[in-house]
């Protein structure tokens, strides 16, 4: 069976991961919750997928005059954000470096996008 989300692929496959770590824009939040933080639950949209997911941890945020913080604990609108995010099932992703087209997302809650993002570094394959 072949069913929304499914990416077909050559050799190497595809990786299907439940964790990955990205770059992300916050574009906006919604109106209950204007802090972006480890725990917030969102739907995570890449080409066809829609998925729920957690933001896991965060690595670092940059403000709009470029001024990074390695010990973020949060973050605001108009910030650039390096995190962990882990989605309920795996999806069929690729890192942007390797194939762009893969490495895209946005998230989205409440009906707003809250923001895009690129995969930088997926989990080690299992062998």
């Amino acid at each position: 069976d072949i069913l929304k989300g499914f990416v077909i692929c050559t050799d190497p496959p595809c990786r299907a991961v439940n964790r990955l770590i990205c770059e992300i824009a916050l574009m906006d939040m919604p109106d209950n919750c204007k802090i972006f933080t480890a725990g917030f639950e969102t739907m995570f949209h890449a080409h066809t997928c829609e998925e729920e997911c957690t933001i896991v941890k965060i690595f670092e945020t940059t403000n709009r005059k470029g001024v990074v913080n390695k010990n973020a604990c949060f973050a605001n609108t108009g910030m650039r954000v390096t995190c962990m995010i882990e989605v309920e099932r795996s999806v069929p992703v690729e890192t942007f470096a390797d194939k762009p087209f893969l490495g895209r997302f946005t998230l989205r809650t409440e009906g707003k996008t809250i923001a895009i993002g690129k995969i930088v570094k997926l989990p080690p394959k299992k062998e």
